[in-house]
């Protein structure tokens, strides 16, 4: 199972100059960082360097509809059954405000009479990618899901005229988050031929979008992390002197650099062995992240 963990910036616009008409601090934006991929079995459709991460960033296709679902590659990645994907944003958060705070787009469709085609996703949301909160769902009617509401093609920042699938941060006890974990269950469905929802051809969450009408700046911190595809490692360091270290698989440091405030791209090749795992420290506080082969 090939994994990739990182940070990727598209060039997707991420937010939007027009505020919310809720709140005149709200942004209307979509997700431009992907933040860690770790595709499943099933399909790989729009998951080549031709495509990905670019077809997940940006707002739902505008060729989908209830019945049509979105198929492009260049606007659709599968995540696969049992895959997983983490994205964010590179300078916003989702701030918990009134109603639906972000919602998440699949390819979900309706067919014969009037059923989904549904490949769900359980759904957790984070505001410093070590503590994740899971949205509860129920297993049988899916609902608490994404991938089970088909995309309606109106205002893609409004869950009852443009579909997907809608969360409250409320419904947690979350004020803010930066990142949001998809993770394909559609097994449950699949190997269940009981199931509302059962269809054999079912393959995977199908990620289109994620949007949300409640974004907010979010502070410049500290970040590491490490670019899908590529052997660098994005290293940001903010509010003081920041030390980056390299350790190998076993724990071993086998490198450490002072880093004054700044960005840099630091390389990763070089090292006797693929894996590496590399922090850095800035005060109190230590980012780290892995470098899989």
């Amino acid at each position: 199972m090939n994994k990739i963990y990182g940070i990727v910036i598209g060039f997707a616009i991420a937010a939007f100059t027009t505020s919310s008409a809720l709140c005149d601090e709200y942004y209307r934006i979509t997700v431009d960082t992907v933040l860690a991929f770790i595709p499943g079995s099933g399909q790989n459709a729009g998951q080549g360097p031709a495509f990905f991460p670019q077809n997940v960033f940006g707002p739902p296709d505008t060729t989908a509809s209830e019945t049509i679902p979105a198929t492009d590659p260049r606007s659709v990645c599968s995540i696969g059954l049992g895959g997983v994907i983490e994205v964010g944003f590179s300078g916003y958060a989702i701030e918990d405000g009134p109603g639906v705070d972000f919602i998440v787009y699949e390819n979900a469709f309706r067919y014969l009479n009037n059923k989904v085609y549904a490949e769900p996703a359980r759904i957790s949301v984070s505001t410093d990618n070590v503590a994740w909160y899971d949205f509860p769902y129920d297993p049988e009617t899916l609902i608490g899901c994404a991938g089970i509401t088909p995309t309606k093609g109106g205002d893609p920042f409004d869950s009852e005229s443009g579909g997907g699938d809608a969360f409250d941060l409320a419904t947690l006890g979350v004020d803010s988050i930066r990142w949001i974990r998809i993770t394909d269950i559609t097994s449950i469905v699949l190997e269940n031929p009981n199931h509302r929802y059962y269809d054999p051809t079912l393959s995977g969450f199908d990620l289109d979008a994620v949007v949300s009408a409640h974004g907010v700046r979010a502070p410049l911190t500290s970040q590491v992390f490490v670019q899908p595809r590529s052997s660098v490692v994005e290293v940001q360091v903010v509010g003081g002197e920041g030390i980056y270290s390299v350790y190998n698989v076993e724990g071993s440091l086998l490198s450490r650099e002072v880093l004054m405030p700044g960005v840099y791209i630091m390389p990763t090749e070089g090292f006797e062995t693929a894996f590496l795992f590399v922090t850095l420290s800035v005060g109190s506080a230590v980012y780290s992240a892995k470098v899989l082969p």
